[in-house]
């Protein structure tokens, strides 16, 4: 009798240690669920510039290299940097709180449309992952306006929803994945849609707006 209830405890205890073995690893790192690697966007536009418009590039390294790219393999061929303009000596960030600087540029340069390309990065934040740790909650932001006047022409946003390394290819995705939400060739929201084919005309008709 005693022989039983002593290989009954050693059962009980071998299932108990599987099961905290099995528990343990899951509270200490978790890795995101497979589909959390696509970014979440959102993106609108009033109208779009054609192919033809003189579009001015406000944005830094890497976004600019990126958004340069972007373009013209979206047959936008006429696109001007503030370094080629009459400021190019002058110390300014570029971001969208330079809004009167870059349209200041855009007319001098006789552009039609501004195009803001800016990102952030934080420790904490991401949808599913408050706190970062060694990784980045990281956001890239593109809006278009308008030179003559500055009104909003377009804007879109992507982020992912867990926390990434703040790498040039991070970087390369978003941005990408926010300029064709922005234009129309991706809808809003967490789709299985790789960078690759964001970064490329690989889609050639933009969706009708609902």
């Amino acid at each position: 009798m005693r022989s039983l209830r002593h290989r009954t405890i050693q059962t009980f205890s071998a299932l108990g240690l599987a099961s905290l073995a099995l528990l343990v690893p899951g509270c200490i790192s978790q890795p995101p669920p497979s589909g959390v690697r696509y970014p979440i966007t959102s993106g609108i536009h009033t109208a779009l510039p054609t192919a033809e418009r003189r579009i001015l590039l406000w944005a830094d390294p890497p976004l600019t290299d990126v958004a340069l790219d972007w373009l013209k393999s979206h047959q936008y061929a006429d696109v001007l940097l503030p370094e080629q303009g009459p400021f190019q000596r002058m110390q300014v960030s570029h971001r969208f709180s330079d809004r009167e600087t870059a349209l200041a540029v855009a007319k001098e340069m006789n552009a039609d449309l501004v195009l803001f390309l800016e990102h952030e990065e934080s420790k904490e934040g991401a949808l599913i992952e408050p706190h970062c740790g060694p990784l980045f909650n990281v956001n890239v932001d593109v809006r278009g306006l308008w030179g003559e006047g500055g009104d909003t022409a377009l804007k879109g946003n992507a982020h992912y929803p867990h926390c990434v390394a703040l790498t040039d290819q991070t970087l390369r995705s978003l941005t990408c994945q926010a300029l064709a939400t922005a234009w129309g060739y991706r809808p809003s929201g967490q789709l299985e849609i790789p960078s690759t084919l964001s970064c490329t005309a690989g889609q050639t008709e933009r969706p009708p707006i609902r």
